[in-house]
């Protein structure tokens, strides 16, 4: 396979007030729900963690990857999964996302072509997930750019990147950041 796939759990999970990757959605934890949507699609699962030392209930071939660069949100986690695959693109999804599905993934991958850098998520207002995208590996380069110019917003990412854009339903690429997010469910 040409892809890797990188779940992003190195948040603060601020607003959620604990560990949003652990919390029960539907009987399993969103980290586990996040795995099994990505899973079927590649070889190698990355987790991207802010310290090094947290772990999850996942499968013993899942690798964790630690953040070298810390307080940039999301764009730390990217720079580290990029780092770290050993494929020409990197599937990134962020943990918080659990109504994920493999067939709104595998869309993503679908549209993949020469010259585009990323395929982005897009929901059916218009909005683009960035993590909820699939990235070429050479990003790095632009990632370490924005990093040195202290640009860490991800949607500044995208501007940078020759990219398409993939409609996925609203439930697909809903994230959760409250508890108060759970009870909504679309």
């Amino acid at each position: 396979m040409n892809l890797t796939a990188l779940i992003l759990a190195g948040g603060k999970s601020r607003r959620f007030g604990k560990d949003k990757a652990a919390v029960v959605v539907e009987g399993k934890p969103m980290i586990e729900r996040v795995y099994a949507a990505v899973a079927p699609l590649v070889e190698t699962v990355l987790v991207s963690v802010a310290d090094g030392k947290t772990w999850y209930t996942l499968p013993e071939t899942v690798h964790y990857v630690a953040d070298v660069h810390h307080n940039i949100g999301a764009l730390a986690g990217m720079h580290a999964g990029l780092a770290a695959t050993q494929t020409p693109w990197l599937l990134v999804v962020a943990c918080d996302m659990p109504y994920l599905t493999t067939k709104g993934l595998q869309r993503l991958l679908d549209a993949r072509s020469g010259t585009v850098e990323a395929v982005v998520a897009v929901s059916p207002d218009g909005q683009r997930h960035p993590l909820c995208a699939v990235y070429r590996q050479s990003v790095l380069a632009t990632v370490n750019r924005q990093i040195k110019k202290r640009r860490y917003a991800l949607h500044a990412l995208l501007d940078e990147l020759e990219t398409v854009e993939v409609a996925l339903p609203e439930a697909v690429v809903r994230n959760i950041n409250t508890p108060g997010d759970l009870a909504n469910r679309p």
